[in-house]
């Protein structure tokens, strides 16, 4: 494996498990410990939650064969463009920080607020630098970013 393979993989890796830190503090961290959250932000919660795991689901489903756990283009799929991935490059990305937003919003911790901003924090970098590998792995990529956003319709769209 080449010594940049090899780099891109650690760094690949990293950010997985970084990920996966901040996703186990946002569900493990202490509740309740600076604000009782009130019943109208348990329902928001809810249905912040639930919307995230749909949204999450959808896009997961969609990707098929592309499917991989690391930021790293799986080479035995194809660039996705429709379904959820017509709407943002990264949906699975979004359904995650909604869902991370759902779990926060009921949370009374500050801690988890910390937590899910820094999961956005580094879904933004992590999106970044996988655009560049998925740029690299499928010509049509780069278009793609041109006309869709991000994590959002129209945010973050590439000029």
């Amino acid at each position: 494996m080449r010594a940049n393979a090899r780099r891109d993989q650690a760094i690949a890796w990293s950010f997985v498990g970084i990920q996966a830190l901040l996703l186990i503090a946002i569900v493990a961290l202490p509740r309740n410990t600076q604000w009782v959250p009130a019943d109208a932000a348990r329902t928001i919660s809810n249905v912040l939650f639930f919307t995230g795991v749909a949204v999450g689901a959808w896009a997961f489903l969609y990707l098929g064969r592309a499917l991989t756990p690391s930021p790293l283009p799986n080479r035995a799929g194809k660039l996705v463009v429709k379904g959820p991935y017509a709407i943002a490059r990264h949906p699975i990305y979004t359904g995650v920080i909604i869902l991370s937003i759902g779990i926060t919003v009921r949370s009374g911790s500050y801690l988890v607020v910390g937590a899910t901003v820094a999961l956005m924090v580094l879904f933004a970098i992590k999106a970044r630098w996988e655009e560049k590998h998925l740029a690299s792995a499928f010509p049509g990529y780069s278009d793609y970013m041109t006309r869709t956003g991000r994590f959002v319709p129209y945010i973050g769209v590439a000029t």
